[in-house]
């Protein structure tokens, strides 16, 4: 009787963990996650910032880039990653707001509801450099707009796309710029944030990801820009000029007494119910 020949084995199978990241989708992150999309290792969820921590409080994701004061309002402690930040040293030209009246005689401010952190930096700003308390109202700035409110606060890209114009409200201030004014600091408006007892392996290669990716992206910024200034309804040159330097991605120790002064303010203005220590993963 012959034999029969002995198969072959098959191939291992590869089984490859899959990190999702809750991303924002705005110009002004195109250089962190530009190309992480195409990973099998990653898997990208866009939000708007003020979505995102519930998102890694709930585990629908893992790691996501909130806003900052939100470290402080979740109800479970997290842990902040040290890169690829979001971050002004004063002007930002993406987190604005727009009155048809002097700031100080606001009684009323509508308020994106995309960002946690802009309204709370509104909220010490008004009361701080403006010495006005108004009533503030939630803003949905994805449904049209006939007319704008009198005094209304937008960030990202929609301050470039679609925002009220001088002839109507000539005040306006740009609160990286207001932030830098009153405290002489940088501002950090977003960090990276996972759960406290999220697996520090996950962290180490999540941290090194965007640390590669942002640094391969800034080395290509003209070819980025030309790629995607138009995508997200922004002027080219314009564009060049905001990711060149007025939103940053470090975190260096001004940054990190600019996120301490704006913790501080938000407790002591009853924006934040208790002080929290800054928590990193260390790599």
């Amino acid at each position: 009787m012959l034999s029969q020949p002995t198969p072959s084995p098959e191939p291992p199978t590869t089984l490859v963990d899959v990190t999702r990241l809750g991303v924002v989708s705005f110009l002004n992150t195109r250089p962190i996650i530009r190309g992480l999309d195409a990973r099998d290792d990653l898997e990208l969820q866009p939000a708007v910032p003020s979505q995102l921590v519930d998102q890694v409080i709930d585990g629908s994701v893992d790691v996501g880039m909130c806003s900052s004061i939100d470290y402080l309002r979740s109800p479970i402690p997290l842990k902040l990653l040290k890169v690829a930040p979001l971050t002004s040293d004063g002007r930002t030209l993406t987190v604005r707001v727009f009155s048809s009246i002097p700031l100080s005689e606001a009684t009323q401010v509508h308020c994106d509801t995309d960002s946690h952190t802009s309204v709370a930096l509104l909220r010490i700003l008004l009361r701080e450099t403006w010495n006005v308390d108004p009533e503030i109202v939630d803003f949905d700035t994805h449904d049209e707009h006939d007319k704008w409110p009198d005094t209304v606060m937008l960030i990202g890209d929609k301050v470039v796309r679609n925002a009220p114009t001088r002839s109507t409200h000539s005040y306006q201030a740009d609160l990286g710029e207001a932030w830098k004014q009153l405290t002489g600091l940088p501002f950090v408006f977003a960090l990276w944030m996972a759960r406290a007892d999220a697996c520090e392996r996950m962290l180490a290669h999540v941290t090194e990801s965007l640390g590669n990716s942002l640094a391969a992206n800034l080395e290509n910024l003209d070819e980025l820009v030309s790629q995607e200034a138009s995508t997200h309804g922004w002027p080219q040159s314009l564009a060049s000029r905001y990711l060149n330097g007025l939103i940053r991605y470090e975190l260096g120790s001004s940054e990190l007494e600019g996120l301490q002064a704006f913790h501080d303010r938000a407790v002591s203005h009853g924006l934040a119910a208790q002080a929290r220590p800054l928590n990193f993963y260390e790599d």
